[in-house]
């Protein structure tokens, strides 16, 4: 399915670490001005959020697990995500930044409010239109062939990738795949309920797009 807009997005992706041992590192393209940002530290990012979203809708990355299966058989509780690949949410190095990001994703959206009061989040595409105010949160998969050498470079990597997505007011195409009899936890949800940022429960509910870096051209619209 391909996700048209109205608008062209900003692009902002955070990978996510230690913030202690220097394991953060984030990356924002801003659509009006074409102006690239990065840095270490979060406190950073915010007032790029806020000019980011006065004009326009912004799509904002984590490079961690949002959202977890939830599957009738306990067997297959913890296997991969269909769609997700070889690194699966809940093996080495997903499952121990999935739990690193739950404090770190209540510090960012507090942030964002502190410095955009106004702003609002799409769990998904289904509700996302670029509107100012509006932020539109997804999943980064940076693995493998795909990663830089370095926090802010697979932010980089996955923000740039997105450009020439939003350049044609689309959305990159989810790699996540329908699975029969699945639902999810959505711990972003979760967090946004926390902040006083989401009041509808049924959001804990939702799937989060997962993008991932492709080599590909963008498909392009006909």
């Amino acid at each position: 399915m391909i996700n048209e807009l109205d608008d062209e997005y900003s692009i902002c992706v955070i990978d996510i670490g230690s913030p202690k041992l220097g394991n953060l590192g984030w990356c924002l393209i801003n659509c009006q001005t074409g102006e690239e940002h990065s840095g270490f530290n979060l406190d950073e990012l915010f007032p790029h959020v806020a000019k980011a979203t006065k004009d326009n809708g912004l799509i904002l990355g984590l490079e961690a697990p949002l959202f977890v299966p939830l599957r009738k058989d306990l067997i297959l509780a913890t296997r991969a995500r269909k769609g997700e690949g070889k690194r699966p949410w809940s093996a080495g190095a997903g499952a121990q930044v999935l739990v690193i990001n739950l404090p770190i994703m209540l510090y960012l959206f507090k942030g964002i409010q502190s410095y955009c009061p106004n702003v609002s989040y799409c769990l998904n595409e289904d509700s996302f239109t670029s509107k100012p105010q509006q932020i539109m949160l997804f999943e980064a998969l940076v693995s493998g062939a795909d990663k830089g050498s370095s926090h802010i470079d697979d932010a980089q990597i996955m923000a740039r990738n997105c450009v020439r997505y939003s350049e044609k007011n689309m959305l990159p195409i989810s790699i996540l795949q329908h699975e029969d009899n699945t639902d999810y936890f959505n711990l972003a949800a979760a967090a946004l309920l926390r902040c006083g940022l989401e009041k509808n429960i049924s959001s804990l509910n939702l799937h989060t797009p997962i993008y991932k870096p492709t080599r590909e051209g963008v498909i392009k619209k006909e």
